[in-house]
């Protein structure tokens, strides 16, 4: 407001600046956005002072004045404290269709490219309050045919975005509240709508809103998603329609007290065509899969029934499955390839931490990753991982799906299934292994490569306290008889011996001590 009164001091009533060729460069890190060379004029205009920055008449014309429609970034500054005066300042974003190049963006800019070809319309108001406190928008848009390159989103460009949004919105500038009235963000058939407000304060964040995605078909939704999204997926066809509707509150000073995340879900997707290549069909007998090295480079490996690493469900041995759903998958006969209680579970946590620190992954939905997908982290990637999982949770059966799990997860360096876990770390097959050697060899699944052995082979005094929790969690969750859980509570498990080592179960107090001396204080489950 001040440098506003300054300007309309030199310039004098009725006075008007207008300049041609202005540009501008945003820079964020290492990405660079250009815009520009466009005209700028300054006017004064009924005790307001009006700052109009628009595209260059010759770059419109460049293209064709019938393709495209200026694009006009309008602001007004009061510049008199006259009561029928509005005191706010006031910015117009309104025209277009225009080319992102036209605007002068440069190809490459933020991952950017084609920008000829991808076009801008907006129609949106930004009113800051007359203390200078509170930012209003209100407005809509869209982003046609945009293509950009982020190994965020994909690890393939993604090509022909088309995307819109409307927003009624209001917030502090200092970040302390943000009320969503009305938000709405379409790609293609896929709509998602949100309302809802947040409150930062002090070192408490609070949340409360609604989302919803509308009942569509769940075909239109895979054909609205680019194909660089879905590479992998090509062919694939589904059917049935699916829609969501759900609520979310939080404050981060007392999660548990106030942590509330429901939604209701109207879901009849399946999978109604899969090319060969991706078909479980292929599953059945030996095929090739791509795994990882040490070194984290690929290795081409063969796998499936008939094949010599290959160990069928009836010949591993039961403490292996009770194994996994103890630590990896406890809803596993439940669900259908997606544990909501373990979603839920999963952002409280995160949201404690404030980072990742805990995911909701599936034995279904690492299967998915296992046989389809690389390592990537991505958007794409954990959308196709869904699509996968829903599939194969579609068309096998969860003895299916845990033999298969069981005999292509990575138990360590070069180490993938579990006959080759049975030998490589304890010199037996995979229908001997006892509960400690089941339990150890499930305990290392989230870091294959670190190891929990000490110099003698016994596994470290804390582990050994871990695999007891484990066995009492397991038979709290009647998946152990009494008989099964005292013999395991004797077990020390040795790396390179096929049986156990059995001795009277330790004293309570004598496990969590030597727990404790090994962690440096008091002992939490790893």
């Amino acid at each position: 407001m001040r440098t506003a009164r300054g300007i309309d001091l030199a310039l004098g009533e009725g006075a008007k600046v207008d300049v041609a060729g202005v540009t501008a460069r945003l820079k964020r890190g290492a990405d660079m956005l250009n815009l520009g060379p466009g005209s700028f004029a300054v006017r004064r205009e009924a005790g307001a002072l009006v700052v109009e920055l628009s595209p260059g008449e010759a770059a419109i014309a460049a293209v064709g004045v019938d393709a495209q429609q200026a694009l006009t970034f309008r602001l007004r500054v009061p510049i008199t404290d006259a009561k029928d005066t509005p005191q706010e300042i006031v910015a117009d974003v309104h025209g277009g269709p225009i080319w992102l190049s036209t605007l002068g963006v440069h190809e490459g800019d933020m991952g950017l490219f084609d920008v000829a070809r991808t076009s801008i319309v907006s129609r949106a108001r930004i009113v800051l309050s007359a203390d200078g406190q509170t930012l209003g928008v209100d407005g809509e848009g869209r982003l046609k045919n945009l293509s950009l390159q982020s190994a965020a989103l994909a690890d393939e460009p993604i090509a022909g975005l088309d995307l819109a949004w409307r927003a009624k919105a209001t917030g502090k500038l200092d970040g302390s509240k943000i009320v969503a009235e009305d938000a709405e963000i379409d790609l293609g058939a896929l709509r998602l709508i949100a309302r809802g407000e947040y409150e930062h304060a002090g070192a408490s964040h609070r949340v409360r809103g609604s989302f919803e995605v509308p009942l569509t078909a769940c075909h239109s939704m895979l054909d609205s998603v680019p194909k660089g999204v879905v590479a992998k997926l090509h062919g694939m066809r589904l059917a049935g329609s699916f829609g969501i509707e759900g609520k979310l509150r939080f404050d981060t000073a007392n999660l548990d007290r106030t942590f509330s995340l429901d939604w209701g879900i109207s879901n009849t997707c399946r999978v109604a065509e899969m090319p060969p290549e991706l078909s479980v069909d292929r599953f059945r007998r030996a095929f090739q899969r791509l795994v990882y090295g040490p070194g984290g480079q690929r290795v081409e490996v063969e796998s499936g029934p008939g094949t010599p690493e290959w160990v069928p469900y009836e010949d591993i041995s039961r403490f292996m499955e009770v194994a996994v759903l103890t630590t990896e998958d406890g809803g596993f006969h439940r669900h259908h390839g997606f544990d909501e209680e373990a979603i839920k579970n999963s952002i409280r946590e995160n949201l404690r931490k404030r980072r990742f620190v805990r995911g909701a992954s599936t034995v279904s939905m690492q299967l998915a990753k296992n046989l389809y997908l690389e390592r990537t982290k991505s958007v794409a990637r954990k959308l196709q991982e869904t699509l996968l999982t829903m599939y194969l949770e579609q068309e096998l059966t969860k003895e299916q799906i845990m033999e298969l799990y069981l005999n292509v997860v990575e138990f360590g360096p070069l180490v993938y299934g579990i006959g080759a876990a049975a030998r490589h770390y304890f010199n037996t097959t995979a229908a001997q292994l006892s509960l400690g050697q089941a339990l150890y060899l499930a305990s290392i699944l989230p870091n294959p490569n670190v190891q929990h052995f000490s110099s003698s082979g016994e596994v470290t005094p804390a582990w050994s306290g871990y695999l007891r929790k484990l066995m009492e969690i397991a038979h709290k969750r009647r998946r152990l008889s009494d008989e099964e859980l005292e013999k395991g509570l004797q077990e020390t498990v040795v790396r390179g011996s096929p049986a156990p080592h059995l001795a009277p179960r330790p004293l309570a107090e004598d496990v969590e001590e030597s727990m404790a001396e090994e962690q440096g204080g008091t002992w939490a489950a790893p």
